[in-house]
């Protein structure tokens, strides 16, 4: 790859890297821990801040309901925002949640279940769940949901309110809470990790999310292997890592499209899919680089080659790409010495 390409290269998808990045900003996950009881409620640390939670009503033996609680502390005037969903696991098709806000000053809404733990002078408004007849298409993830609830109020009162989800029988729902978009960069670096626990939620085994990365890993290395041998040469440590952070690279592309195909049965999309596919197209690109960027024979390794691949890396690592194995194997492909060995003849 001629300089002048690689650095368009670096610069293109840098550059859409800094555009999407405002767009991408969506919910930081939250783990709800032990929460069946109000007394070991989850706290939510702040409302305001767009928190997903990815949790699972567990059925016990001689109980009719189940409820999980939440907690939080607000202002008076600060905006209350409570979005509730379930995953499309077939065999939850009858699973309904619903949630009840619990508070000061509340505007008493519906009757709260006499299962539901209320705190003591707390006002109830209660939020049935009603699923929506075809699923949403999340298209950063990808994934997929049923939306079932959607509770946007001021808060009346400051003060602590609780939220307890419930339903009849067992099954995976989601929370979601707050609208303010931001993460913290150790948020930001583990979200391929949260990522897949969000795809197991929906009830893909780990070994099908692990599937891409696997394949594209085995052909990539199987071509490389063919194509070194018939040049002679076993490659370098250098080449190696930076042939396997360029395979996890286009790997996190593959896998992407994979789970848009997956998502988008039963869920209806329309422009949002470009966004999918410009999440897909970064991965592939950054891949494809750093692969021609290894894999280039030189007699002597440039200073400008392991910068790129230190470039590469660190935008790799900040867009999720590689399972951050990736972005890792590129930065020590970039600080390996170059020497070369040679097959046998």
């Amino acid at each position: 790859m001629a300089k002048s390409t690689l650095v368009a290269t670096l610069f293109t998808v840098l550059t859409s890297c800094l555009l999407l990045l405002p767009n991408v900003m969506a919910h930081a996950p939250l783990s709800p821990g032990d929460n069946e009881s109000l007394a070991t409620a989850a706290e939510i640390p702040d409302p305001l801040k767009s928190w997903a939670i990815y949790a699972q009503l567990h059925e016990h033996e001689g109980e009719e309901t189940h409820a999980q609680y939440y907690k939080f502390n607000i202002a008076q005037g600060q905006k209350i925002h409570i979005m509730l969903y379930k995953s499309r696991r077939s065999e939850e098709a009858a699973f309904l949640p619903s949630f009840v806000l619990m508070g000061p000053a509340l505007v008493e809404q519906g009757t709260v279940s006499d299962f539901v733990q209320k705190p003591t002078g707390a006002k109830s408004l209660v939020v049935e769940g009603q699923q929506a007849a075809v699923a949403t298409y999340e298209p950063f993830s990808p994934s997929s949901f049923y939306s079932m609830a959607d509770l946007v109020i001021d808060a009346p009162a400051s003060g602590t309110y609780y939220i307890a989800v419930y339903a009849s029988e067992g099954g995976h729902y989601g929370l979601a809470v707050g609208d303010r978009e931001s993460y913290g960069i150790d948020e930001w670096i583990l979200i391929p990790f949260n990522l897949i626990s969000v795809y197991q939620w929906e009830g893909q085994s780990l070994a099908l999310i692990l599937a891409p990365f696997v394949a594209v890993l085995a052909v990539g290395v199987g071509l490389v292997i063919w194509r070194m041998k018939k040049k002679g040469t076993l490659g370098t440590l250098m080449a190696w890592f930076g042939v396997l952070a360029g395979l996890l690279f286009v790997g996190t592309g593959v896998a992407t499209l994979f789970r848009m195909i997956l998502s988008l049965m039963g869920a209806s999309a329309g422009a949002e899919l470009g966004i999918t596919l410009a999440f897909a197209l970064i991965p592939i690109v950054l891949g494809v680089a750093t692969l021609r960027l290894s894999l280039k024979k030189e007699e002597r390794v440039s200073l400008s080659k392991r910068v790129y691949l230190v470039i590469l890396g660190v935008i790799a690592l900040f867009m999720w790409t590689g399972l951050l194995i990736g972005p890792v194997f590129a930065i020590i492909a970039s600080l390996m010495p170059s020497g070369e060995r040679r097959g046998k003849s």
